[in-house]
């Protein structure tokens, strides 16, 4: 089977300079009202007081049984406005959900076609932020930056072990990106994928449960903060040791032949879900394990045969 695969070009320039491509596989949405906060931090998996304008948050929203509707990044925007970026699959799902559990808020919420995100990635990608007039945020996870007077925001993601998204209007990506040699979205993926960076809708969905998904690993939750919906049964996970399973990054000693793929020992214990090349042709990618099992050095390996390494579980 093809899978992505980060090109030896690209590679070095990643180690020299950056690269830019857009990020079609997430949408943007904008929300707003006087109570809008309020609203969010009932719904939400995340502190919405973490929320600054020069930080970011991730976050999850929940069916009242726990179960993830979707994947969420959050930015401030101007005056009572809200950026949040989800996956494109999962876009309209989100706006539905949120407001379904709106009544007695003032809420406007939707999908925003004209705002895009591009991906700037490698150890000058800061080079990219001067095309769209923004300053270069904290290096921290989700620090942010934004140009004053237009919804045009830096969010540190790295997809490389250092790298942007951008967020702009769609013009003015294009522009940008037209100007530069850009490389193709798969490419983004591989080095996503190669970094051991989840995402929901390809690694995990509906059912797993988002802390299965680390959710803690990648700061998306508090359990602190009060109630929110799906919160009864995300807390008695956490505090009664119910994570049994994790995600991890892996190293592959050779191709998967299908994906999803079962892992073994000697039964299946796990799912391998996604899994990319890097410019050397190594194989990783990122495998849905036991954590007992995954800790433990056990020898792992695919259906055919081939032997996985357990590297690290997925972080931030």
């Amino acid at each position: 089977m093809n899978l992505p695969e980060l090109k030896q070009t690209t590679a070095d320039q990643l180690l020299h300079d950056a690269v830019i491509a857009l990020r079609n596989s997430w949408a943007v949405l904008k929300a707003s009202g006087p109570d809008l906060r309020n609203y969010l931090q009932g719904q939400i998996t995340q502190d919405i007081n973490l929320l600054t304008p020069t930080q970011g948050i991730h976050s999850c929203i929940l069916t009242p049984q726990g179960k993830a509707v979707s994947e969420l990044y959050i930015l401030q925007g101007h005056h009572d406005e809200l950026i949040l970026l989800t996956p494109t699959s999962h876009a309209e799902a989100t706006v539905a959900r949120l407001r379904q559990f709106a009544l007695g808020h003032t809420l406007r919420i939707g999908l925003v076609d004209n705002l895009i995100i591009c991906s700037a990635q490698g150890a000058n990608a800061a080079r990219f932020l001067d095309d769209f007039e923004l300053t270069e945020p904290d290096q921290s996870w989700l620090s942010c930056s934004r140009n004053t007077g237009t919804d045009t925001f830096a969010l540190v993601m790295p997809e490389h072990p250092r790298g942007y998204w951008i967020i702009s209007n769609r013009k003015h990506i294009n522009a940008v990106i037209g100007s530069h040699q850009q490389v193709n979205e798969s490419e983004m993926e591989a080095m996503r994928i190669i970094r051991g960076m989840p995402d929901f809708g390809v690694e995990w969905d509906a059912s797993i449960h988002p802390l299965n998904a680390n959710l803690i690993e990648f700061n998306g939750v508090s359990f602190d903060k009060g109630c929110y919906v799906g919160q009864e049964i995300t807390s008695r996970m956490h505090w009664r040791g119910g994570i049994k399973k994790k995600l991890y990054k892996v190293a592959i000693a050779g191709k998967p032949e299908t994906l999803p793929c079962p892992v073994c020992t000697s039964t299946r214990i796990g799912e391998l879900k996604s899994a990319a090349v890097d410019h050397e042709q190594n194989c990783f990618g990122i495998a849905y394990l036991p954590i007992e099992t995954a800790e433990s050095n056990s020898a792992l390996s695919l259906t055919n045969g081939i032997s996985i390494k357990v590297l690290e579980a997925c972080h931030a």
